[in-house]
């Protein structure tokens, strides 16, 4: 099961009376009265959390709405981030909902070894939280950062990363129009990638070579095994596995998707060479080979070599 967190009911409530904003195709919710002016002027007392708040700013700030999220120092700040009281890790993160007195953020303290407590979820607490301060409610009818419950590959109503992967592209459509319905402007372009890959991947096989045996149609294959990577601890102690291989072919072209055949165990230490047999029709095929880590992420590309067979039985 991966770890997943809850971000709940909300501490502080505006007075306003509640008007959800919906159009035809957003399902958006906004509950909280617009700041005066757009600007939302922030205190970070949770300095740990430095990078996530940065990701989360920058996110409302690239959106196309007009509201501008702006650090200033305590004595100037409406709203503040602080920790947890007598909280070190915790599923949840809180906030205030839109334009109100003392305005907070309630986030956990950053510990990148754990699942729900390292930068990357802190991150997509973070945007979530900034969007309550901007006015903006939990959303249980479609993909938003608004989502009330979520994990590092996404919110829950949200297509899902990989496992190695965080949701990198921290608003949604919905979460942009919400927050244009309460300060207007028109929705910027979402640039980067919409997953992140977490850690370097392992590098390919090498070496590739495909032998004939005196069997027919079968072929020993062979391959040097890369170097283990890295994988990060909040990863590797939810879910961790013996590194392996994938090998495969196909007739006419090249396989391209290793989670379609079975993983086969090393049988050798890093820098070496393996063996594997590989059965191989007459014709020309492309076998491929794909280095797997412990998280059971393969090689971001396969090793690949062409081959013809020629009268074989």
């Amino acid at each position: 099961m991966r770890p997943s967190w809850t971000l709940p009911a909300l501490l502080a409530v505006t007075a306003a009376t509640f008007v959800p904003l919906t159009g035809t195709a957003d399902a958006f919710v906004a509950p909280g009265r617009a700041w005066p002016g757009g600007v939302v002027r922030y205190y970070n007392a949770a300095p740990d959390q430095a990078w996530a708040v940065k990701q989360a700013v920058d996110a409302w700030n690239s959106s196309g709405a007009r509201v501008r999220l702006v650090a200033v120092p305590k004595s100037q700040a409406d709203v503040r981030i602080e920790h947890f009281a007598h909280v070190s890790c915790t599923i949840n993160a809180e906030a205030t909902v839109g334009y109100t007195r003392s305005a907070r953020i309630w986030v956990f303290r950053r510990n990148d070894a754990s699942p729900y407590c390292n930068r990357y979820t802190a991150a997509e607490s973070l945007v979530h939280e900034f969007g309550h301060v901007l006015g903006l409610g939990h959303e249980t009818r479609g993909c938003a950062a608004m989502n009330p419950v979520g994990t590092l590959q996404g919110p829950d109503l949200c297509p899902k990363a990989q496992p190695w992967q965080w949701r990198c592209r921290l608003l949604t459509p919905d979460d942009v129009a919400g927050a244009i319905a309460l300060y207007g402007g028109t929705a910027a372009p979402q640039r980067g990638p919409l997953d992140c890959n977490l850690y370097p991947g392992i590098s390919m096989p090498t070496e590739l070579r495909v032998e004939a045996t005196q069997i027919s149609h079968q072929f020993r294959v062979t391959f040097h095994r890369p170097s283990s990577v890295a994988v990060p601890s909040f990863l590797s102690t939810e879910f961790a596995q013996a590194e392996s291989f994938v090998a495969a072919s196909s007739p006419g072209s090249c396989p391209a998707d290793p989670h379609r055949y079975d993983r086969r165990t090393w049988g050798t230490g890093t820098g070496r060479t393996q063996q594997t047999p590989l059965v191989l029709p007459n014709g020309v095929s492309c076998v491929s080979v794909w280095a797997v880590d412990s998280f059971g992420r393969p090689s971001d590309q396969p090793a690949t070599l062409w081959v013809r067979v020629v009268n074989t039985g």
